[in-house]
């Protein structure tokens, strides 16, 4: 039987499928770790007791913990099998200030399945207990959520659950107070659909002063003659139309028949007085690179062919229309309408001024004509035969995107870039040069941060205005300056891809272009999209971060108004809340997120989700509530825009690390200073609900987007992120859902030589099978091993020196692996490999393929498949991103934990 979801907060959870999680001991590389001292005994705070709902292993669920016992010391990564409970304070498992150890086994770790796997995180015995004041289950958890007046929380995730009344005391408590807000996430298939309400000509009901639209916690007086806003407190005359009477507890009689009033999120039809236009059509438009780069590479061939593959996806919405443009050293119009007997090439002449020489009528090739996909079909032959021996090395990328966006001025519309180099001649050609010697000195920010008063900034906001998306796939091996491009993505909805690896010979990589593009089409899209914030009295929106346009002007970081051309479900967006008065004890905050957007079934909507947090006046509780991974998206978010304040960057290179770190530290130290009970001063207090908070603070400053280059060129140093990696992995940062920003930088591990009869096959109740967890360090690899590293930012396998020459012909079609010499393929088929599903079972390359495939398919954006061996030069990548180990650049997980425990005793005295 389903738990009913709390009247207020988060709540309601099926039990979920439980992964494996491995030991952390074991391994056969030396412990990178072994000889540090100094390290902390770590102490957990404890609950007293838990409630009746049932006991939560691993994290648990803040939401069921009762007021704190004295502390009783931390002494085994939670949740893993065959572990007994904590050792006693001394004895072995337990760590204290001068004691040489090496990887300690007392170290807090996640809990199986964390990082946003589908159905692998642990389960929850029980519901949740309506009766305590629940907190959302953790972002990774596999739940479905009954909506009975609080929006779900893949919508709203609140740092806080429990919301400080005082400014002073959210100081005391150090943590932000702000929510991550992903409004058109995909919901789980368990989980009602939202419903649509149509109030007609008239309209959704709102509040006269605030415009807030009604919602489950509107309060109705006066026998429902007046309703009052939750969000400013004005008291409103009912419409006549809209009147039912109340109940003696003042419910309107109607309530359940009324979304509105009985669920948390809703959607309404909206009259044409929301609107400006007719609804927008969703256009895709292609814009591909057919210079000579892009085919010795492969992009404009391996791009052609997906096109053609997503051709029956593209079909499903006959409202859709899809075009392509090419550009060399000119661009390239296709005119495809019905008057031409054939097709015919139509040439933008000037690159420094571009204008479409076609309407887009001519040019777009509507999905409802039954000869869509022959049309698109016979450009695509056209444009190889055009073009595949082409000898032209320029690329006006910059003029093709100035040409479309003039094209789609008027009707909007989605475009997709695909460029193998950056342009150096017509409008938005770069000019500045990757010098080297910059990386690792103050001068690199000037690399991945957009020229000052360059003209994609104008495009950006032409983009914008016109409600034009662009997202960038660029292959440029050489220096693209991707911070100009990204710069039109950030402010039109988009995103950058950015793989400079690229080549025609590597499967993996036209099967890792072929899933992105697939995931871009296949995603349900907004369009012309307005998202508005609101919250209590009391309360005002202070900062807002993610991937979009302010119209109205002024510091797009300071509005609670953000606009899109177009948004899926795969974008998120947060802000940061500040006080104005004081919030009264015993009430309800309230935030609520209204999105105005098209559908893409043409239907002009505003989906509501709202959410109500409970005023604490005990710091205790605002710690026990705090919610761990929507404050490290916060925090990722925030150093990200650090990152690329220039003068910022130049006066203090290290300012971001040093921010991070000083917050992790204040919120740890507050919490001992003002929560924990009397402990000695060699030891580490982590509240439950933030323990794992110094691992994924380390992990965020290792994450390829915020990590540092080493001073200095080769061989003295060299340079580990590029420029324009660098500005790809920013904006993920600034844009995941919150469920995927932890993921990021904290890659999964797993042990793919030996996995098991039933792992990467499906069960029986259709969930997909995993192998165990391991924690991303070098002491779990062994020689003789094969391991994959997956997250948002990476996809390695890793060969180890000694590894099986039976299982290297099974998986590789080869008995000996070295990378540095060979290039090694997954998603070929091998001369001898069976058809797949042939025979017995799966065979080892299935399993291992299919593992690949399922993981990216978890993830919003996911990277190109590496195999490597221990020679090759990218093993330095894949151990970098082992984050619990020491690197070139930063510390172990065990030092950082001394680092901080440190800085506290520092701030103690």
């Amino acid at each position: 039987m389903q738990p009913n979801y709390p009247p207020r907060g988060f709540g309601g959870q099926a039990p979920p499928q439980q992964q494996q999680q491995a030991p952390r001991s074991g391994g056969g590389f030396a412990p990178p770790n072994a000889g540090y001292g100094n390290t902390p005994f770590i102490q957990q705070q404890q609950p007293m007791s838990q409630p009746s709902g049932g006991n939560f292993p691993g994290r648990g669920f803040p939401g069921a913990q009762q007021p704190q016992a004295p502390h009783s010391s931390f002494g085994g990564r939670p949740g893993l099998p065959g572990q007994a409970g904590p050792p006693a304070p001394g004895s072995q498992g337990s760590f204290r200030p001068g004691q040489q150890v090496g990887p300690p086994q007392g170290l807090p770790g996640p809990a199986p399945g964390h990082g946003g796997f589908p159905g692998q995180a642990p389960s929850a015995p029980g519901g949740f207990n309506n009766a305590l004041p629940a907190a959302g289950p953790p972002s990774f958890h596999d739940y479905v959520c009954v909506d009975e007046g609080c929006c779900n929380p893949r919508f709203i995730r609140p740092t806080l659950n429990h919301v400080p009344a005082t400014k002073e005391l959210l100081k005391q408590c150090g943590l932000p107070l702000a929510a991550v807000i992903c409004p058109l996430v995909d919901l789980q298939e368990d989980e009602l659909p939202i419903p649509l309400v149509d109030f007609g000509p008239s309209g959704p009901l709102r509040c006269t002063r605030c415009a807030a639209y009604v919602n489950s916690f509107t309060k109705f007086i006066q026998g429902g003659r007046k309703f009052v806003c939750n969000i400013c407190q004005l008291h409103n005359e009912t419409p006549r139309d809209y009147y039912c009477s109340v109940d003696q507890y003042g419910k309107r009689r109607d309530i359940q028949e009324r979304a509105e009033l009985s669920r948390g999120s809703v959607e309404y039809v909206v009259p044409a007085a929301y609107t400006i236009r007719p609804p927008q059509e969703p256009i895709l438009v292609f814009v591909l690179d057919v210079s000579l780069f892009s085919f010795q590479t492969g992009l404009a061939t391996s791009a052609l062919q997906t096109i053609q593959y997503l051709l029956p996806s593209m079909a499903q919405n006959t409202r859709k229309k899809v075009g392509i443009v090419t550009f060399d050293t000119a661009v390239h119009y296709y005119r495809l309408d019905n008057g031409s007997s054939s097709i015919s090439m139509s040439i933008c002449p000037d690159i420094d001024d571009p204008v479409a020489p076609l309407p887009p009528s001519s040019w777009l090739v509507s999905m409802d004509d039954p000869a869509a996909a022959e049309k698109i079909t016979e450009l695509s032959d056209v444009i190889t035969r055009s073009f595949e021996n082409t000898t032209k090395n320029q690329a006006v990328s910059g003029a093709a995107l100035w040409s479309v966006a003039d094209a789609l001025s008027v009707s909007g519309g989605r475009v997709v870039l695909l460029h193998a180099g950056a342009p150096r001649v017509g409008v938005g050609r770069v000019k500045r040069e990757e010098v080297s010697g910059a990386y690792g000195t103050t001068k690199e920010v000037d690399l991945y941060t957009p020229e000052e008063n360059n003209a994609y900034e104008a495009l950006a906001r032409q983009c914008a205005e016109n409600h034009i998306s662009v997202d960038v796939f660029s292959v440029a091996n050489a220096f693209a300056s991707l911070a100009d491009l990204g710069r039109v993505c950030e402010l039109t909805g988009g995103r950058v891809q950015y793989m400079p690896q690229f080549e025609k010979e590597q499967s993996s990589n036209r099967h890792h272009l072929t899933s992105m593009l697939q995931r871009l089409v296949d995603r349900d899209c907004g369009y012309e999209a307005v998202l508005k914030v609101r919250c209590s009295a009391g309360l005002r929106v202070e900062h807002s971060y993610g991937n979009f346009f302010n119209a109205r002007g002024g510091n797009a970081f300071t509005t609670d108004e953000m606009e899109f051309a177009v948004i899926d479900q795969d974008r998120s967006m947060c802000v940061t809340f500040a006080y104005d008065e004081p919030l009264a004890e015993g009430t309800d905050a309230y935030i609520q997120a209204a999105l105005l957007y098209t559908r893409s079934d043409g239907l002009r909507c505003v989906r509501v989700h709202n959410l109500a947090l409970q005023v604490e006046p005990l710091l205790s509780n605002v710690f026990r509530f705090a919610d761990l991974d929507a404050t490290c998206s916060v925090w990722q978010r925030s150093a990200a825009r650090q990152f690329v304040d220039k003068q910022l960057m130049r006066a203090t290179p290290m300012a971001v690390k040093e921010s991070l770190v000083d917050q992790c530290v204040t919120v740890l130290f507050n919490y001992r200073k003002y929560c924990a009970s009397s402990s000695s001063s060699g030891q580490l207090i982590l509240p439950e609900s933030l323990k794992l908070l110094p691992l994924y603070t380390l992990a965020t400053l290792k994450s390829r987007a915020l990590r540092g280059n080493l001073v200095g060129n080769p061989p003295r140093g060299f340079i580990d992120v590029r420029a324009d990696e660098r500005v790809m992995m920013m904006g993920l940062l600034n844009s995941l859902p919150v469920e995927f920003c932890v993921s990021a930088v904290y890659p999964k591990l797993y042990s793919v030589h030996d996995l098991a009869d039933d792992c990467c096959t499906l069960d029986e109740d259709g969930k997909f099978v995993l192998p165990p967890q391991l924690p991303p360090t070098a002491e779990k690899l062994d020689e003789e091993g094969i391991f994959l590293l997956h997250s948002a930012m990476c996809c390695y396998i890793y060969i180890g020196p000694k590894a099986s020459p039976e299982l290297l012909l099974e998986l590789f079609g080869v008995d000996h692996a070295d990378t540095a010499e060979q290039t090694l393929n997954l998603f070929e088929t091998l001369d001898n490999e069976p058809p797949e599903g042939d025979g017995d079972g799966m065979s080892a390359r299935e399993r291992l393929r299919s593992l690949v495939e399922y993981l990216n398919s978890t993830i919003p954006i996911s990277q190109p498949l590496e195999i490597l061996s221990k020679n090759d030069w990218r093993a330095n990548r894949f151990m970098s991103a082992l984050v619990e180990d020491r690197t070139r650049n930063d510390v172990s997980y065990v030092e950082f934990l001394v680092q901080v425990h440190k800085k506290i005793q520092y701030k103690f005295h």
